[in-house]
């Protein structure tokens, strides 16, 4: 998930069984919070394949012209 207006560093809200982590675009550091490590790494490798499209969702968002969400 991608706020509408969210705070910098660009990164994404993940979540899975009740709990939640932001992790940064650019490097898919955990910036805060935890998720089970199975999950975490394959949100990793996921993020890895799609960085690029995620960091321009994020550039959108931030320009007002994309309501944000799930991605």
């Amino acid at each position: 998930m991608i706020y509408l207006k969210d705070h910098v560093p660009p990164h994404l809200h993940v979540f899975f069984g009740g709990k939640e982590a932001q992790i940064s675009i650019a490097t898919g550091k955990v910036l805060r919070g935890t998720l089970p490590r199975p999950k975490m790494k394959a949100v990793q490798r996921w993020l890895e394949n799609n960085r690029d499209q995620v960091a321009y969702i994020w550039d959108e968002i931030r320009a007002g012209r994309y309501d944000g969400g799930m991605i």
